[in-house]
């Protein structure tokens, strides 16, 4: 196990070093193309650390939107698709939000997604049998919503199969579909869905309602306004993993039947995320 952290530890170091190296360089060309003596000492360092903070975000956005090589084995998203959406919904189950959004999608005709965090099934069982009884597919979403690169083997793989059982015992179904907490995964994350015959889904559009001054227009707009063939979209039905109290996900359960209208208006066809994979060329 501490051997497993110092190379992970290593990597992490070799990549931010790397990242500083580049900036560096790239911000000492500019200082000597422009040169303006009094400040260049100053644009030299900050210029270097800001650059290195963009690449940094940059770089981890493209591995959860894009991941790097091949990874057929992860679904983001599928233009073959069409002119169909998937919704899905992380950390819940909870006693405040998911009924709410239940009854919004029973009222809409929607089947939706939700990746549910153990210790959350553990508390609301009732809940977990509710969606899976209103026809909706459950996933896995960790057991403690954990950071998977940061965490030990023993963990990890203890974090995915307990919450497995405790859906199976709870739902009565066994979770098809695996998603890693802030879409941070890794290899061991792709083996171990491998063996347990799970997918491992992220998202292409999230509808950012996690975000503390999210409101239900900004939520709203982004979706509709973004939102395209093959899309999944990325929504919150707890808040409890953000706040001790519980962050509010008012946002999300007030934009949820304008987004469905909306996304109708345009042609799109939401369905469930085992009809979504089912097209061929799954990208």
């Amino acid at each position: 196990m501490l051997a497993g952290l110092l190379v992970r530890g290593l990597i992490i170091l070799i990549f931010i070093s790397g990242s500083v190296v580049v900036s560096y360089y790239i911000t000492r060309l500019t200082a000597f193309l422009i040169p303006i003596a009094r400040i260049s000492d100053i644009f030299l360092w900050s210029g270097t650390v800001v650059l290195s903070a963009i690449l940094l975000m940059g770089t981890a956005y493209y591995y959860v939107y894009h991941g790097f090589g091949s990874q057929a084995d992860i679904i983001r998203r599928n233009p073959a698709a069409g002119k169909r959406v998937v919704l899905t919904f992380d950390d819940g189950p909870s006693d405040l939000y998911t009924p709410q959004i239940l009854k919004i999608l029973a009222e809409k005709k929607v089947k939706a997604t939700f990746f549910l965090v153990g210790k959350h099934v553990e508390r609301y069982p009732d809940l977990t049998r509710q969606i899976a009884d209103e026809g909706h597919e459950v996933g896995n979403h960790t057991y403690g919503h954990i950071t998977v690169p940061n965490s030990a083997p023993s963990q990890l793989a203890g974090e995915i199969v307990r919450t497995n059982l405790l859906i199976l015992q709870h739902a009565g179904v066994y979770p098809q579909f695996l998603r890693p907490p802030r879409g941070l995964y890794d290899m061991r994350m792709r083996r171990i869905a491998m063996l347990l015959g799970q997918v491992l889904v992220l998202w292409s559009l999230s509808s950012q309602d996690w975000h503390p001054r999210a409101t239900t227009e900004g939520v709203i707009r982004r979706v509709l306004d973004r939102a395209s063939s093959g899309d999944i979209l990325l929504f919150h039905d707890s808040g409890s993993l953000y706040s001790s109290e519980g962050s509010s996900r008012r946002a999300t359960v007030e934009a949820l039947g304008p987004i469905i209208d909306g996304l109708r208006e345009k042609g799109y066809e939401i369905v469930a995320l085992e009809e979504f994979i089912a097209f061929s060329e799954v990208g």
